[in-house]
Protein backbone atom coordinates (compact mmCIF):
# COMPACT_ATOMS: atom_id res chain seq x y z
CA UNK A 1 0.00 0.00 0.00
CA UNK A 2 1.14 3.55 -0.61
CA UNK A 3 3.05 5.31 2.15
CA UNK A 4 1.73 8.56 3.60
CA UNK A 5 4.14 11.34 2.64
CA UNK A 6 4.45 14.29 5.00
CA UNK A 7 4.57 16.86 2.19
CA UNK A 8 1.45 15.33 0.66
CA UNK A 9 -0.35 15.65 3.98
CA UNK A 10 0.52 19.33 4.28
CA UNK A 11 -0.64 19.97 0.71
CA UNK A 12 -3.82 18.03 1.37
CA UNK A 13 -4.48 20.10 4.48
CA UNK A 14 -4.51 23.22 2.36
CA UNK A 15 -6.76 21.63 -0.22
CA UNK A 16 -9.18 20.30 2.37
CA UNK A 17 -9.53 23.70 3.98
CA UNK A 18 -10.77 25.01 0.65
CA UNK A 19 -12.75 22.00 -0.48
CA UNK A 20 -14.86 21.18 2.55
CA UNK A 21 -15.99 22.13 6.01
CA UNK A 22 -14.50 20.08 8.83
CA UNK A 23 -16.92 17.91 10.80
CA UNK A 24 -14.65 17.81 13.86
CA UNK A 25 -12.29 19.92 15.91
CA UNK A 26 -9.03 18.43 17.18
CA UNK A 27 -7.95 19.95 20.49
CA UNK A 28 -5.69 19.49 23.50
CA UNK A 29 -5.19 21.21 26.85
CA UNK A 30 -1.40 21.26 26.33
CA UNK A 31 0.48 21.15 23.04
CA UNK A 32 3.79 21.89 24.81
CA UNK A 33 4.47 18.88 27.02
CA UNK A 34 7.32 18.02 29.39
CA UNK A 35 8.73 14.51 29.19
CA UNK A 36 10.34 14.41 32.64
CA UNK A 37 7.30 14.76 34.90
CA UNK A 38 3.68 13.59 34.95
CA UNK A 39 2.55 15.47 31.82
CA UNK A 40 0.42 13.51 29.38
CA UNK A 41 -0.11 13.75 25.63
CA UNK A 42 -3.85 14.13 25.17
CA UNK A 43 -5.77 14.77 21.96
CA UNK A 44 -9.56 15.01 21.75
CA UNK A 45 -11.71 15.06 18.63
CA UNK A 46 -14.97 16.95 19.00
CA UNK A 47 -17.38 15.96 16.27
CA UNK A 48 -19.64 18.98 16.02
CA UNK A 49 -21.42 17.24 13.13
CA UNK A 50 -22.18 13.50 13.52
CA UNK A 51 -20.51 11.42 10.86
CA UNK A 52 -20.14 7.77 9.89
CA UNK A 53 -17.12 6.19 8.26
CA UNK A 54 -13.55 5.11 9.00
CA UNK A 55 -11.54 7.17 11.48
CA UNK A 56 -7.80 7.62 10.84
CA UNK A 57 -5.29 9.04 13.33
CA UNK A 58 -1.62 9.38 12.42
CA UNK A 59 1.58 10.97 13.68
CA UNK A 60 5.07 11.58 12.31
CA UNK A 61 8.21 10.19 13.97
CA UNK A 62 11.62 10.89 12.42
CA UNK A 63 10.05 11.52 9.05
CA UNK A 64 7.95 8.34 9.12
CA UNK A 65 4.15 8.56 9.22
CA UNK A 66 2.68 6.09 11.73
CA UNK A 67 -1.01 5.22 12.03
CA UNK A 68 -2.76 4.57 15.33
CA UNK A 69 -4.80 1.40 14.95
CA UNK A 70 -6.98 -0.80 17.17
CA UNK A 71 -8.39 2.20 19.01
CA UNK A 72 -4.95 3.72 19.50
CA UNK A 73 -3.39 0.62 21.06
CA UNK A 74 -1.05 -0.15 18.16
CA UNK A 75 0.97 1.68 15.50
CA UNK A 76 1.26 0.78 11.82
CA UNK A 77 3.57 2.06 9.08
CA UNK A 78 0.88 1.37 6.47
CA UNK A 79 -2.46 3.19 6.43
CA UNK A 80 -4.89 1.49 8.79
CA UNK A 81 -7.95 2.90 10.56
CA UNK A 82 -8.09 3.86 14.23
CA UNK A 83 -11.72 2.70 14.08
CA UNK A 84 -13.82 1.64 11.13
CA UNK A 85 -17.38 1.78 9.86
CA UNK A 86 -18.69 3.53 12.94
CA UNK A 87 -20.66 6.59 13.99
CA UNK A 88 -18.78 9.53 15.55
CA UNK A 89 -20.34 12.41 17.46
CA UNK A 90 -19.41 14.60 20.39
CA UNK A 91 -16.01 14.36 22.09
CA UNK A 92 -13.79 11.32 21.61
CA UNK A 93 -10.40 10.97 23.34
CA UNK A 94 -8.08 9.75 20.59
CA UNK A 95 -4.76 9.82 22.46
CA UNK A 96 -4.03 9.85 26.20
CA UNK A 97 -0.57 8.59 27.09
CA UNK A 98 2.29 9.57 29.42
CA UNK A 99 4.98 11.78 27.91
CA UNK A 100 7.69 10.33 30.14
CA UNK A 101 10.45 8.77 28.05
CA UNK A 102 9.28 10.16 24.70
CA UNK A 103 12.28 11.53 22.79
CA UNK A 104 12.32 15.35 22.60
CA UNK A 105 10.86 16.46 19.29
CA UNK A 106 7.81 17.83 17.54
CA UNK A 107 5.07 15.30 16.92
CA UNK A 108 2.18 16.36 14.66
CA UNK A 109 -1.07 14.43 15.08
CA UNK A 110 -3.52 14.14 12.19
CA UNK A 111 -7.17 13.06 12.22
CA UNK A 112 -9.57 12.48 9.35
CA UNK A 113 -12.73 10.48 8.65
CA UNK A 114 -13.16 8.78 5.29
CA UNK A 115 -16.01 6.98 3.62
CA UNK A 116 -16.01 3.39 4.83
CA UNK A 117 -13.39 1.14 3.25
CA UNK A 118 -11.96 3.93 1.11
CA UNK A 119 -8.35 5.01 0.54
CA UNK A 120 -7.38 7.62 3.20
CA UNK A 121 -4.64 8.93 0.90
CA UNK A 122 -7.26 10.24 -1.52
CA UNK A 123 -8.69 13.54 -0.22
CA UNK A 124 -11.81 12.91 -2.31
CA UNK A 125 -12.73 10.20 0.20
CA UNK A 126 -12.53 12.49 3.22
CA UNK A 127 -15.70 13.45 5.04
CA UNK A 128 -14.79 16.97 6.07
CA UNK A 129 -11.26 18.28 6.33
CA UNK A 130 -8.05 16.95 7.79
CA UNK A 131 -7.39 18.19 11.34
CA UNK A 132 -3.99 18.52 13.00
CA UNK A 133 -2.30 19.33 16.31
CA UNK A 134 1.45 19.78 16.64
CA UNK A 135 2.87 18.57 19.96
CA UNK A 136 6.23 19.84 21.24
CA UNK A 137 7.50 17.24 23.68
CA UNK A 138 10.54 17.68 25.92
CA UNK A 139 11.93 20.65 23.99
CA UNK A 140 13.61 23.59 25.75
CA UNK A 141 11.55 26.76 26.19
CA UNK A 142 13.79 28.60 23.74
CA UNK A 143 12.48 26.28 21.02
CA UNK A 144 8.89 25.55 22.07
CA UNK A 145 8.40 29.28 22.89
CA UNK A 146 6.01 28.59 25.79
CA UNK A 147 7.53 31.27 28.01
CA UNK A 148 4.32 31.74 30.03
CA UNK A 149 3.98 27.97 30.61
CA UNK A 150 0.34 27.78 29.57
CA UNK A 151 0.90 24.70 27.43
CA UNK A 152 1.10 26.51 24.09
CA UNK A 153 3.73 28.54 22.25
CA UNK A 154 3.25 32.21 22.98
CA UNK A 155 2.59 32.84 19.26
CA UNK A 156 0.01 30.04 19.01
CA UNK A 157 -3.17 31.99 19.66
CA UNK A 158 -5.51 29.39 18.16
CA UNK A 159 -3.88 26.70 20.35
CA UNK A 160 -3.40 24.11 17.62
CA UNK A 161 0.27 23.54 18.44
CA UNK A 162 1.49 25.37 15.34
CA UNK A 163 3.08 28.80 15.31
CA UNK A 164 0.49 31.22 13.95
CA UNK A 165 2.73 31.93 10.93
CA UNK A 166 3.06 28.30 9.82
CA UNK A 167 1.55 24.85 9.35
CA UNK A 168 4.55 22.50 9.13
CA UNK A 169 5.80 22.85 12.69
CA UNK A 170 8.34 25.59 11.98
CA UNK A 171 8.18 29.35 11.56
CA UNK A 172 7.96 30.43 7.94
CA UNK A 173 11.30 32.21 8.44
CA UNK A 174 13.03 29.09 9.82
CA UNK A 175 14.48 27.82 6.54
CA UNK A 176 17.05 25.55 8.20
CA UNK A 177 14.36 24.10 10.49
CA UNK A 178 16.47 24.32 13.63
CA UNK A 179 13.53 25.59 15.68
CA UNK A 180 14.65 29.23 15.68
CA UNK A 181 13.78 32.22 13.51
CA UNK A 182 16.52 32.70 10.91
CA UNK A 183 17.19 36.13 12.42
CA UNK A 184 17.63 34.66 15.92
CA UNK A 185 21.40 34.15 15.63
CA UNK A 186 21.96 33.85 19.38
CA UNK A 187 19.14 31.27 19.61
CA UNK A 188 17.54 32.78 22.68
CA UNK A 189 14.03 32.28 21.31
CA UNK A 190 13.55 35.89 20.18
CA UNK A 191 14.21 37.84 17.00
CA UNK A 192 17.60 39.59 17.17
CA UNK A 193 15.80 42.95 16.91
CA UNK A 194 13.38 42.07 19.72
CA UNK A 195 15.39 43.74 22.49
CA UNK A 196 12.45 43.95 24.90
CA UNK A 197 11.75 40.24 24.34
CA UNK A 198 8.00 40.62 23.92
CA UNK A 199 7.90 38.22 20.96
CA UNK A 200 7.64 40.94 18.30
CA UNK A 201 10.16 42.87 16.23
CA UNK A 202 10.96 46.20 17.92
CA UNK A 203 9.58 48.00 14.86
CA UNK A 204 6.32 46.01 14.99
CA UNK A 205 4.43 48.46 17.18
CA UNK A 206 0.99 47.11 16.24
CA UNK A 207 2.18 43.56 17.07
CA UNK A 208 0.73 41.98 13.94
CA UNK A 209 3.81 39.83 13.32
CA UNK A 210 5.38 41.88 10.52
CA UNK A 211 7.61 44.95 10.43
CA UNK A 212 5.60 48.18 10.46
CA UNK A 213 7.13 49.17 7.09
CA UNK A 214 6.33 45.77 5.53
CA UNK A 215 3.12 46.89 3.87
CA UNK A 216 3.05 43.97 1.42
CA UNK A 217 3.56 41.56 4.35
CA UNK A 218 6.23 39.50 2.60
CA UNK A 219 8.41 39.25 5.70
CA UNK A 220 10.88 41.94 4.62
CA UNK A 221 10.90 45.69 5.15
CA UNK A 222 9.65 47.42 2.02
CA UNK A 223 12.95 49.34 1.86
CA UNK A 224 14.91 46.05 1.93
CA UNK A 225 15.03 45.18 -1.76
CA UNK A 226 17.69 42.48 -1.37
CA UNK A 227 15.70 40.69 1.40
CA UNK A 228 18.63 40.39 3.80
CA UNK A 229 16.40 41.49 6.74
CA UNK A 230 18.23 44.88 6.94
CA UNK A 231 17.02 48.04 5.30
CA UNK A 232 19.18 49.00 2.34
CA UNK A 233 20.25 52.21 4.11
CA UNK A 234 21.64 50.10 6.97
CA UNK A 235 25.24 49.48 5.93
CA UNK A 236 26.36 47.95 9.22
CA UNK A 237 23.51 45.37 9.27
CA UNK A 238 22.46 46.06 12.84
CA UNK A 239 18.77 46.05 11.73
CA UNK A 240 18.49 49.81 12.16
CA UNK A 241 19.08 52.51 9.54
CA UNK A 242 22.34 54.45 9.74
Amino acid sequence: MKQFKYKAIVMAMGLSAIASVSVADLKTERAVVDNDNDDRVVAIANFVTPVRGDLYVATQVNGQILFFTNGGQELSVTPAPYDEDNDYSGEIVLVDLPATGIAPNRYPLYQVVTDSDKDPLDANNWIGGLNAINFSIGLPTEIDKDFDDDGFSDDDQDQDGFHDDDQDGYHNDDDDKDGFHDDDTDKDGFHDDDTDKDGFHDDDLDQDGVHDDDLDRDGDSDTDTDTDTDTDTDTDTDTGSN
